[in-house]
């Protein structure tokens, strides 16, 4: 008998611990609660979509936007636009219980309108390394699957504090973020985060833009000791600088490509990308010493 007491204790907890509503503060500052686990959640951003596969939820997306290609099994989801633009009604006709947005970069408006219908709406920040491993703890608590989403998140934080590199000479280092406008990146965004945990010294790093248009004239003049780009630009653009020998980085060859999506999408894969960086920091740091 007390076993049989004991069974429908622990039955009745765990249907509580189910039901019990969720309340999470997000991104924007806003609170926002569930009245249980979401089962269906479009997904507004490839980094979310990314994010809730590394947490073990990536049965529940049921929506998603242009390039969530990561991992494979995302890209049979039905897409529901860009994430500049996406089509209200095909939301609605997923009949989500939580759509996940990018505040940074979804437009509010939308979003207001999908509010104005009755869904709810989580923004998600991610101009911050510590962002990471925040988003994939709210993800878990917001689909049920916390255990997992700390296991990522302790992941995340101990292989971070793994790569910090050893102090020493700090080299001026230009991210080139685009080449036709000539784009950079600020200390207010998530790049110029990891510039500075790398031990660079980013030029453009107090612009107020997170990513700022810059010239020619501009980049010449802060002589950078090493430039940064990614696949995302496209090919030659190490041989668009190579004509420019008075720079320290053409001279030393110090022209570093990497994958966009590592260093670009604020994701567990991240940590790929700022390894691949702060290599090349410390690979700069000898080619001074020659």
């Amino acid at each position: 008998m007390l076993r049989v007491l004991l069974s429908m204790m622990l039955v009745l907890t765990a249907s509580m611990a189910i039901s019990a509503p969720i309340s999470v503060v997000d991104g924007s500052g806003h609170r926002v609660e569930l009245q249980q686990p979401a089962r269906r959640v479009v997904a507004l951003a490839p980094d979310i979509v990314e994010n809730l596969y590394a947490v073990g939820s990536g049965d529940r997306i049921v929506g998603r936007v242009s390039y969530s290609d990561y991992p494979d099994a995302a890209r049979s989801i039905p897409l529901v636009g860009d994430y500049q633009r996406f089509n209200t009604e095909t939301i609605l006709s997923l009949r989500p219980d939580l759509v996940i947005a990018w505040f940074e970069g979804n437009p509010q408006a939308q979003l207001r309108t999908l509010e104005g219908f009755g869904l709810k709406v989580v923004r998600l920040s991610s101009k911050r390394i510590q962002s990471i491993p925040d988003n994939l703890r709210l993800l878990g608590q917001l689909t049920g699957n916390d255990a997992q989403a700390q296991v990522q998140a302790s992941a995340f934080e101990a292989r971070l504090r793994a790569l910090k590199p050893e102090a020493g000479a700090v080299p001026t280092l230009f991210y080139q973020l685009w080449d036709n406008p000539l784009l950079t990146v600020s200390d207010d965004a998530l790049i110029g985060e990891a510039i500075g945990f790398c031990g660079a010294r980013n030029p453009f790093g107090d612009r107020p833009e997170a990513a700022p248009q810059v010239s020619l004239e501009a980049v010449l003049a802060v002589a950078p000791d090493l430039i940064v780009s990614t696949d995302e630009v496209g090919g030659g653009w190490q041989e668009r600088w190579e004509s420019w020998s008075v720079l320290p980085a053409v001279r030393n060859g110090a022209l570093y490509s990497l994958h966009a999506d590592l260093i670009h999408r604020p994701t567990p894969r991240f940590l790929d990308g700022v390894q691949a960086l702060c290599e090349a920091v410390v690979d700069v740091r000898q080619r001074m010493k020659r």
